[in-house]
């Protein structure tokens, strides 16, 4: 399962994803912070919601994985898009 980027390239197993509420953004970054983009969203339970969307989803389509031939990734930037869309917000993705 990955998520992915433009160019970057984050391996589920291997990256962090954190909701911070101070600076309203959804962090993803890998562990070894070699790698690092946040979500920015003003709206804190809109970033709430944004952050458990997210998760389950990697979740979700992790647990479908079930043989190593096959793989899976969501493309950030259409799924904050779908998000904005959804819920008519602006959240942007800032590397």
């Amino acid at each position: 399962m990955r998520l992915i980027y433009k160019d970057y390239i984050f391996l589920f197993q291997e990256t962090n994803l954190e909701r911070i509420i101070d600076g309203k953004y959804f962090k993803v970054n890998t562990k070894d912070n070699a790698l690092s983009l946040h979500v920015q969203l003003d709206n804190e339970q809109m970033l709430l919601e944004f952050s458990k969307s997210l998760k389950a989803t990697c979740g979700f389509l992790r647990d479908q994985e079930t043989e190593p031939y096959i793989g899976t990734y969501i493309d950030l930037q259409v799924f904050v898009d779908e998000f904005n869309k959804r819920y008519n917000l602006n959240a942007e993705i800032i590397v």
